[in-house]
């Protein structure tokens, strides 16, 4: 009986039953990733006010899909759900065990995701206090991840997704803001996002860094590797674009100096 009034008040709350026929994505993929933990969690978020209805899909991915939604009081919000039971196990269980901040991990998988999904809560947090412009995170709740939405009425693009548009002095200064985004966040917030790229930066007023789930502190085994990926990543996509950009070696010893 609870069963059937929490998949009542997620799908009559949340607007899901109303739009299967005119938004069928969106109901084929809520369908797919809301389990009972899932269903269960956006209604305690929905019940709180933190989540008053879903209306779209922002991405979809093997570990999370990302929905726009709006809350209680009618501000745009981006909710992360992760998928209880993922393909990706073994990497998340990899980037869990090597950081020094998560203790004990859960066997269980679901479990599992839910340290995960605190995790990138905390990433978030971390970022913001190193002056780097993320989504502002809001609330999580087991594998649910509410966050500020990035755009209007449509989701603010990826750079991958406007590089065509952009001009050369449009290139170097988002170089130079990158490349002051992985400085700032290992001299002063020991810490490395780990997956910088132009497939996790938002344009929207200026740069908005996305996607902070493997992001970690310096402490982790793994760090200097991070470390080494995203400088690769900014300095060879940068360079294609025409920026003059840094010597990869040069930069690399600058930072672990």
């Amino acid at each position: 009986m609870r069963e059937e009034v929490i998949e009542r008040e997620v799908e009559e709350m949340l607007g899901l039953r109303e739009r299967r026929e005119k938004d069928s994505e969106l109901y084929k993929i809520a369908n797919e990733v809301f389990d009972r933990t899932t269903k269960e969690t956006l209604a305690y978020l929905h019940r709180r006010g933190k989540i008053e209805e879903l209306y779209g899909i922002i991405s979809t991915g093997k570990e999370a899909n990302v929905f726009a939604g709006v809350d209680s009081d009618g501000n745009r919000i981006a909710v992360k759900i992760y998928r209880t039971y993922t393909t990706e196990f073994r990497r998340i269980w990899e980037y869990l065990a090597a950081d020094p901040r998560v203790g004990y991990l859960p066997k269980d998988m679901r479990k599992l995701v839910f340290v995960w999904t605190r995790r990138e809560f905390k990433n978030l947090q971390r970022a913001i206090k190193y002056a780097v412009r993320v989504p502002e995170p809001v609330i999580f709740r087991n594998n649910v991840l509410v966050m500020e939405f990035i755009g209007d009425e449509s989701p603010a693009p990826r750079l991958k997704d406007v590089e065509r548009e952009l001009e050369r002095a449009d290139f170097e200064e988002l170089y130079d803001y990158l490349i002051g985004v992985i400085e700032r966040l290992w001299k002063r917030g020991d810490m490395v996002h780990g997956d910088l790229s132009e497939y996790n930066v938002l344009l929207w007023d200026g740069p908005v860094v996305i996607d902070w789930s493997q992001a970690t502190v310096r402490r982790n085994r793994m760090s200097v590797e991070l470390l080494k990926r995203d400088l690769r990543n900014v300095i060879n996509y940068f360079g294609r674009k025409g920026v003059d950009v840094d010597d990869f070696n040069d930069k690399l010893r600058e930072l672990l100096d």
